[in-house]
């Protein structure tokens, strides 16, 4: 997750954990069995933009968020077990850094 501005040093993913970040999304998307051009037009974005989410590259700290949230949402609704997060735990309103307004 890049954020920039202040909160950078704070809240920021080492390379590693950008790396199993960027492939848990990409399991979830996977055994959601949607394309990306479904999840684009469900969340009101581009192709690029989520390439970039699942990348992790320049995007804000909310987009992973949203993404991971998106995904557990349709696979619960198919009964699907999602792929394990290691840094996208628990409920997103509990980060203070986090607009849950977006």
């Amino acid at each position: 997750m890049i954020i920039n501005n202040e909160r950078e040093q704070k809240i920021s993913l080492n390379f590693s954990e950008r790396v199993n970040t960027s492939h848990e999304l990409r399991q979830n998307l996977t055994l959601s069995h949607l394309t990306i051009e479904h999840v684009d037009i469900d969340l009101n974005t581009s192709v690029q933009k989520i390439n970039q989410i699942l990348e992790l590259d320049h995007v804000s700290p909310e987009d992973p968020w949203i993404l991971k949230e998106y995904l557990s949402n349709k696979l619960q609704s198919q009964g699907i077990i999602g792929y394990p997060y290691s840094k996208l735990v628990g409920d997103f309103r509990d980060y203070w850094f986090l607009d849950t307004k977006k």
